[in-house]
């Protein structure tokens, strides 16, 4: 963002690129508005408003240049910060004017550039504060020092509603005078935190080897499955015992869900809960002083911050003022507020800055975690197209909630299956989760996606018809969707690229084989594909290669763009291979990257990355290709064996990473 979105004003100010300076305002929950980063949404948001701000500023500078020179505003152009004198060639500097421009009236219409003349947009620019990342001088949230600031580490409850029987801290405190205190943080409502016991000290170390020496003795009630095991009977109970919360037919929504009669396919499929692994483990520096909170680090929702914890502390939302810093990485685990509950109760108690941080082992035992799913499926394909689809979804919802949030159905499941269907029928089933839930990349299109590509490729093979070939028909029934612009137009012309990539319809050498998946991120109007090509020896996998096309509409920064699909292509990889998460009587039992695998950089593929030339809106980039990942691949694997890949890790089910 720190460099799309400057790309922007700079393009229609008509200024350098490299004269723009970004500073990222703190939040003052007093004036300040969302400041929200989410849902792959900043470029795509700021694309009206960021060029009608350059825009507006150049025409009223080159309304002041006109009124100094007595000249026609049309004898006026700009380039590079400079105003032009086409009759003279004389020349005015932004600098000279801007205190004549911004005395005339706000013009309430503007002219955009034709994008022909874009110099910056489209085109590769150097990346803000690169430099400063390379070198250790950019500062993020784990980074800052206050002066007096105390270090804590927090012992927290190995479930998440237990709560501290006892603690013994005899061992910490003889660690010396380096132990500034052992106290309880309690569980805040609203605030996603555990109860759980700081060690607070002078410096890191001595915090995490008290943290290593804290013995605490815990209680509460036993969570409702015991293992993933127990777990994943229960989602198929839901599905088979419970009512629905919600459900969808072609029209939207139905009152009731009504199994379909008759010979169709039935496939089911399992997905497990998964981790967001940021780079920048969760952190928070707080401060308190006469009733007034500070706070700085790195979040993504930092309304929602300010509202959750003014609340939880009773105090008013302008008593609670965030500095914000840039993220290691949010991925959704960063909009929620269980690190800033901790470090500003320890703030207040001890009357000094606090920083609050997360070991690996804390972050990955106390996320906040992709949901558990398990989809039953059942459809009916005849003469190219298909007349019944029924999908069911048990979802892991935490607390357990009679209405599912939309991030739970998107991607096939509300009512958005790309594909045209006659009868078709949604219901999803929530199901109380023993591990806390919460948004990861690409939510749940990364679930709904997998299950309904995979099922497209099941139908496809039962029909005896080309996967790709029986999508893009699917796609081109279109009905009144007809326009080059829409859904299904778009999407069948990124899929044909993407098989014509890879080399669909011709022949693969000798013991490779090929699967392809695409996806439809709505939240965006993103359009997205991948193909594998693979060969699988005794469940060793060699990935070959891997295409990726995509139309995101008017790519604003290519280089962002492509490290966004780059990034997609390992998150997506490492979900699919090794990513899960399990429990034992709600516990996690994952620590590290040990055992929570990332891919590893000597482990990518060769990546062929295609962009779909657009005039549309940008799109999001962070998201939208992620979710076509395991599909592809696993449709790949697929037609390498013989057997369709119907739970997830593929390391769950015999595959591994040649």
């Amino acid at each position: 963002m720190r460099t799309a979105l400057p790309v922007l004003l700079a393009e229609e100010l008509d200024v350098n690129f490299d004269t723009v300076r970004v500073e990222t305002l703190p939040y003052d929950a007093a004036s300040a508005g969302q400041f929200n980063t989410w849902a792959s949404a900043s470029v795509r948001g700021a694309w009206t408003s960021l060029r009608k701000a350059g825009a507006t500023a150049r025409a009223m500078l080159v309304e002041a240049a006109a009124q100094q020179w007595g000249i026609p505003v049309h004898r006026v152009r700009t380039a590079n910060g400079v105003a032009i004198n086409l009759d003279t060639n004389a020349t005015l500097p932004y600098g000279a004017l801007a205190d004549a421009a911004s005395r005339l009236p706000i013009p309430a219409e503007v002219q955009y550039k034709n994008p022909a003349e874009y110099r910056f947009i489209g085109k590769s620019v150097t990346r803000q504060r690169v430099r400063e990342k390379i070198n250790g001088a950019e500062t993020f949230g784990i980074d800052v020092a206050l002066p007096g600031m105390l270090v804590a580490m927090v012992v927290r409850s190995p479930t998440f509603h237990g709560k501290v029987k006892s603690f013994d801290d005899g061992a910490v405190r003889a660690l010396g005078a380096g132990i500034v205190a052992v106290l309880e943080v309690k569980q805040m409502p609203g605030c996603d935190n555990r109860n759980g016991v700081a060690i607070v000290a002078t410096s890191t170390w001595l915090a995490m080897q008290g943290q290593n020496l804290l013995k605490v003795q815990w209680e509460g009630e036993p969570p409702a499955y015991a293992d993933n095991a127990a777990l994943a009977r229960g989602m198929r109970e839901a599905i088979a015992d419970s009512m629905p919360a919600a459900t969808f037919d072609a029209n939207g929504k139905s009152k009731a869900f009504v199994p379909s009669e008759g010979a169709l396919l039935t496939a089911e499929y399992e997905l497990p809960y998964l981790h967001q692994a940021t780079m920048e483990t969760p952190n928070c520096v707080a401060s308190w002083q006469d009733g007034k909170y500070e706070v700085w680090g790195g979040f993504q929702a930092p309304s929602f911050f300010a509202s959750a914890l003014a609340k939880a502390f009773e105090v008013d939302r302008s008593a609670v003022f965030v500095h914000l810093l840039p993220m290691g990485g949010g991925f959704g685990r960063k909009e929620k507020v269980d690190n800033a509950a901790e470090a500003m109760q320890l703030a207040k108690a001890l009357g000094k800055p606090v920083k609050l941080l997360f070991s690996r082992p804390d972050d990955v035992a106390n996320s906040f975690y992709r949901p558990a799913t398990v989809h039953r499926l059942a459809a009916r394909a005849a003469k190219g197209g298909i007349d019944v689809w029924r999908h069911q979804a048990a979802v892991t919802s935490f607390p357990a909630k009679a209405i599912m949030s939309p991030q739970h159905l998107s991607g096939g499941l509300s009512n958005d299956l790309i594909y045209p269907v006659g009868d078709y029928q949604t219901a999803v089933y929530p199901v109380i989760s023993p591990l806390p839930v919460g948004s990861w990349r690409a939510i749940s299109y990364s679930q709904n996606v997998f299950v309904v590509e995979s099922f497209i490729d099941e139908l496809a093979r039962q029909q005896k018809v080309d996967p790709l070939r029986f999508r893009l028909q699917l796609l081109r029934q279109g009905g009144d969707e007809d326009s080059p612009s829409s859904h299904r137009v778009r999407m069948a012309a990124v899929l044909a690229r993407c098989g014509d990539a890879i080399g669909w319809g011709r022949a693969a050498k000798k013991g490779r084989h090929r699967g392809i998946a695409c996806c439809v991120y709505t939240h965006t109007h993103a359009y997205t594909a991948h193909a594998f090509e693979v060969s699988v020896v005794k469940g060793s996998v060699k990935i070959h290669r891997v295409v990726c096309v995509t139309d995101c509409g008017i790519v604003v920064d290519p280089s962002g763009f492509r490290a966004q699909i780059e990034g997609s292509l390992v998150w997506g990889l490492s979900a699919v291979l090794t990513g899960e998460i399990t429990f034992k009587d709600g516990a996690v039992t994952q620590q590290n990257f040990a055992d929570y695998e990332v891919l590893r950089m000597h482990q990518l593929p060769p990546l062929e990355l295609i962009v779909i030339d657009s005039n549309e809106p940008p799109a999001g980039a962070g998201e939208p290709a992620v979710p076509s990942v395991a599909p592809a691949l696993c449709n790949a694997i697929a037609a390498a064996t013989g057997r369709p890949v119907r739970k997830l890790p593929l390391a769950a089910v015999g595959f591994t990473l040649a």
